[in-house]
C-alpha cells in the first residue's frame, strides 16, 4: 500500500525544476534584462526560438535562426556570464528573483 501511495504522490507532481537547463529564468545582464525558458530567449526585442541548445560541461550554446548563438558560461543560482559570437560581446548576469 505504502508503495502505491509513493507512485500516486510521484505520478501527481509537477515537473522538477531540475529537469529545466540552470540558465531558465529572468537575468539582469548589464545591459538589459534577459528571460530564458527552456525553448525561447528573450533580450527584450521579443522572444526568439531556441532551435538547438548544446550542452558543453557546465557551459551552454543556444543556437537560433540564422546560425545566431549565444553561449552561457559559469552558471550559478545567481550568476552565469553570457557571450555572442556574432557581436563579441560579453556580459555577467545576475539572476532575478521571481
Amino acid at each position: 500500500m505504502l508503495r502505491l501511495a509513493a507512485a500516486l504522490l510521484v505520478a501527481v507532481l509537477p515537473a522538477n525544476a531540475a529537469d529545466e537547463p540552470p540558465y531558465v529564468g529572468t537575468w539582469d545582464c548589464e545591459v538589459s534584462t534577459f528571460t530564458f525558458t527552456a525553448d525561447t530567449y528573450d533580450s527584450g526585442e521579443g522572444p526568439m526560438q531556441v532551435l538547438k541548445s548544446e550542452k558543453d560541461g557546465d557551459a551552454y550554446t543556444l543556437t537560433f535562426a540564422d546560425d545566431y548563438q549565444i553561449g552561457l558560461a559559469n552558471i550559478t543560482a545567481t550568476e552565469m556570464d553570457w557571450a555572442s559570437g556574432a557581436s563579441g560581446d560579453t556580459f555577467h548576469c545576475k539572476r532575478i528573483e521571481n
